[in-house]
This record gives structure tokens, sequence and C-alpha cells, in this order.
């Protein structure tokens, strides 16, 4: 493969030129290869080895790296403005200074990655791993989803004993707290940190706990410590809530009686 060929005919398809053609490295193999300042703009690079390549200050805005492999890679202040990052596996990389506004790194595996002072305005990072990554001074994105104090949300509870039990947290109507042993989790980069009490919108509840025997209606009290991650798929956690509501997750009927005193009747 003549690399410095592919990248001179893309420049040429960029600029609109006659001979010019778009950089095709699909599932490519550039291990450790060296493409500092390199122009690969909206090129396709999907499933891409990049192991440990060095990409410092490359062009890559609007780019195809769905699935690539960039584990170790040096993207120091690479212009990654509307890349799509999807399930792309970034653990270790270098992102100093990286501009990735916009870019897709839904389910993106960014544990160690280094991100300090990068520009994450826009991105979208649901379910993306973000464990141990450096996020000292990076711009982050709004969140997609929110707890605030005083809000109501959901929570999907219950187990085979047909109690209100969840992760080994017996609930009942009314306050309920983490363990006093326990020290609650505020790490922003994890997407389902512990120990904490999950909560969510309904329709996510309804979609993605449906296994659990009875939907929660829940408030969180003024004084709740609350971790919203940057990389949510749709909870959050609270170290305490009030359940106000108890419903049946298949039937939608209303039990919270059959829970008052903590035992269901």
């Amino acid at each position: 493969m003549d690399l410095k060929k592919i990248l001179k005919k893309h420049d040429l398809w960029l600029a609109g030129d006659l001979g010019g053609e778009r950089a095709d490295l699909w599932g490519a193999n550039l291990w450790g290869a060296n493409l500092w300042g390199a122009n690969l703009r909206r090129a396709n690079l999907r499933r891409a080895n990049l192991w440990g390549a060095n990409l410092r200050r490359a062009n890559l805005r609007g780019a195809d790296l769905w699935g690539a492999n960039l584990q170790g890679a040096d993207l120091w202040g690479a212009d990654l403005q509307g890349a799509d990052l999807w399930g792309a596996d970034l653990r270790g990389a270098d992102l100093q200074g990286a501009d990735l506004q916009g870019a897709d790194l839904w389910g993106a595996d960014l544990r160690g990655a280094d991100l300090r002072g990068a520009d994450l305005r826009g991105a979208d990072l649901r379910g993306a791993d973000l464990r141990g990554a450096d996020l000292r001074g990076a711009k982050m994105p709004f969140h997609h989803f929110q707890v605030v104090p005083g809000g109501v949300y959901w929570k999907g509870i219950g187990d085979v004993t047909g109690d209100l039990s969840n992760r080994g947290y017996r609930y009942k109507i009314g306050l309920n707290t983490i363990r006093p042993s326990e020290t609650f989790s505020d790490d922003q980069r994890e997407t389902c940190s512990y120990p904490g009490l999950h909560v969510a919108t309904r329709a996510w509840v309804e979609q993605n706990w449906d296994h659990c025997q009875y939907l929660a209606k829940v408030q969180i009290p003024l004084d709740a410590k609350i971790n919203n991650p940057w990389a949510t798929d749709g909870k959050a956690s609270v170290d305490k809530l009030v359940i106000l509501e108890v419903y049946n997750m298949k039937t939608g009927e209303y039990v919270t009686e059959q829970f008052r005193g903590g035992e269901k009747k």
C-alpha cells in the first residue's frame, strides 16, 4: 500500500481536482504509522488498525473512524470535529488539546485516555467508557440526561423474591439511602457508578429494566448527592431517593399500598 500516493490523491479529491480520489483505508493496517499533520479529512478509516500511530495535529475532521483501533495513538492537537468514532478503541490514546466537537463517541473505549484540554462540546459520549481518563481542563458536552435535586424520575425494582429489592438493597416507600458503610461514587467518568442508587426516565426504565417486577416513581431529595455521568446511557445515580409510587412493570397496576411499612402485604 502506497500511503503517500493515497494521501496525495485524497488532497486532490478534497480540492475537487482531476485525478483525486477519497482515501479508502477501511480495515487498513496502519500500526505505528507516522501520519503527523496528515490531511485525512473525511477519509474512510473504518476498522483501521492505528495502534500507536502518530496522528499529531492530523486533520481528521469528519473522518469515518467507526470501530477503529486507536489504542495508544498520539492524537495530540488533532482535529476530530464531527468524526465518527462510534465504538472506537482509544484506550491510552493521547488526545491532549484535540478538537472533538460534535464527534460521535458512542460506545467508544476511552479508558486511560489523556483528554486534558480537549474540546468535547457537542460530542456524543453515550455509552463511552471513560474510566481512568484524564479530563482536566477539557470542555465537556451537555449531559444527554441530567438528574437535579427535587426532580422526579423512575427506577426498576424487584427480583424473584417479589419484594422491593435491587442489587442487595431492600427498598421501602419513602426515603431510601445507600448503606452507612458505603461511600457514594461521584466519578462522572463511570457510566454506572457504584455505590449509588440509579434512576432514569420512565421510557428508559421500561426499555432497559423490563426484567424488574416493579416500576417505582421516585423523587430526589434537595440535599442528595448526584452523579450525572458524562457518558450516560440514560441513567444517573444518587445517594438517596424517596419512593413515591410503585407500579407493576408488566401490567401497569398501581401497587404502592402493598409495600406500605416496608414489606409486601
